[in-house]
């Protein structure tokens, strides 16, 4: 999966150029995705991220993306693109979800949300969101015996931090990759917490402390 800070910069390009247009065919060019031509006739109403997942909702219905290694999205006039895996036919031109990764486990993939039976995929939580304050990183770092590293690059507990920005992150709170969990105190989990919040706001272009008063250490 892509990192959060490039996925927030993604959806906030993505918004006005696709946002309300209507979408007037889909070409499955990966046939695995053929049932996602059914969603013709719908409006692109908005352009979220669930977790890692890039969410696209439509009138009805949505479709998450995992663009994994070298997944892109293209607006275009033209009516075909390489590696193009799905073509979205809309108001404002042609939009190919493209996969271009050269490893099979990391490829790009869609998963179809069906309004009336589809559950949504687990994912971990936003770090930039209230939710996840400086109490459930605590909590995290009790109930999760492995490496600082391990624990927030790990997408099932904490969402859209991979090697690059986890890297920054051990690095501006003086963590090396092999510290464990168990290893951390009170004063060491902050610098930490906050090294998260900084890096990613910082990357994301978000620097405002929205959380401030959430993170109570009582």
């Amino acid at each position: 999966m892509k990192e959060l800070p490039y996925l927030i910069n993604l959806i906030n390009a993505l918004k006005g150029e696709i946002c309300y247009s209507y979408i007037n065919n889909v070409v499955a060019l990966d046939k695995k995705y053929k049932e996602l031509e059914e969603v013709k006739g719908q409006k692109i109403i908005d352009v979220l991220r669930h977790g890692g997942y890039m969410h696209f909702q439509f009138s009805q219905d949505a479709m998450l993306v995992d663009l994994g290694s070298g997944g892109s999205f293209v607006l275009t006039e033209n009516n075909t693109y390489k590696n193009a895996i799905i073509k979205l036919e809309t108001d404002n031109g042609n939009f190919f979800v493209v996969d271009e990764s050269k490893d099979k486990d990391d490829a790009t993939h869609i998963i179809p949300i069906w309004k009336d039976y589809t559950t949504m995929p687990q994912v971990g939580y936003d770090p930039l969101t209230k939710q996840f304050n400086y109490n459930l990183f605590c909590q995290l770092l009790a109930d999760n015996t492995t490496t600082v590293e391990k624990l927030i690059k790990n997408p099932l507990i904490i969402s859209g931090i991979g090697d690059t920005y986890g890297d920054m992150i051990l690095k501006r709170a003086s963590i090396t990759k092999r510290t464990k969990t168990t290893d951390i105190n009170k004063a060491k989990a902050r610098e930490i917490f906050d090294a998260i919040k900084q890096v990613l706001r910082e990357a994301s272009g978000n620097r405002d402390d929205e959380e401030e008063g959430e993170d109570s250490e009582d």
